[in-house]
């Protein structure tokens, strides 16, 4: 019988069989590889023990993946390993706000993946040394954090939305959304829709 179920969520195929050798080599595992995530929101994520997802892939970006299936597995104990190249702190600390339960990088080595899937088959967290030491030397004076509201019109703005279509999907008044665009720009010290744009694009908003 297998001891662990694994999902691994990743568009570099190559890249996915190398992370399940290494699995099947330490760990008494069922591994699962799919490239699309909209087709991996299919499948009954309940099953796996953990979830291993890219940050970026074409059809959809790790924040928003994660987003989906943690509502569909409400009351399960399911786990998410994110394992990337993005190393911003920003990035870094909403999943951490999303309440991951781990981050490594794709070219840490792999002692740090096996202890990573070690702690989380154990019902621990693992972020990878080099994950801490930047969430360590990231200085709070210097980082921005948007608020979940603030992010949901940025990412509208980011997709070409008008004010009026912003309002009407968020059921909040134009002139609401005029003003969180307002605090948006001054928090970001940014002055057109460009700039959003590629804020919202550097940050996998969108």
């Amino acid at each position: 019988m297998y001891s662990i179920n694994i999902l691994i969520v990743d568009d570099h195929i190559l890249f996915s069989m190398g992370i399940e050798q290494l699995i099947k080599k330490h760990f008494t595992a069922e591994v699962q590889s799919i490239s699309n995530p909209e087709e991996a929101l299919k499948l009954p994520l309940g099953i796996f023990d953990i979830i291993l997802i890219d940050m970026e892939m074409p059809q959809m970006k790790g924040f928003e993946f994660i987003e989906r299936a943690q509502k569909k597995l409400i009351g399960r104990s399911t786990k998410f390993l994110i394992v990337t190249m993005h190393d911003k702190p920003s990035i870094i600390k909403k999943t951490i706000e999303q309440k991951i339960n781990g981050y490594i990088l794709k070219d840490d080595n792999a002692k740090e993946f096996v202890k990573a899937i070690d702690y989380l088959q154990n019902n621990g967290t693992y972020f990878s040394k080099r994950i801490k030491s930047i969430l360590e030397f990231s200085t709070a004076e210097n980082e921005v954090f948007l608020s979940p509201r603030e992010e949901d019109i940025l990412k509208l703005v980011a997709k070409g939305r008008s004010n009026a279509d912003i309002a009407d999907e968020l059921f909040i008044s134009t002139e609401t959304v005029k003003t969180h665009n307002r605090n948006i720009k001054s928090k970001l010290n940014i002055e057109n829709r460009a700039d959003l744009v590629k804020y919202a694009i550097d940050n996998l908003l969108v």
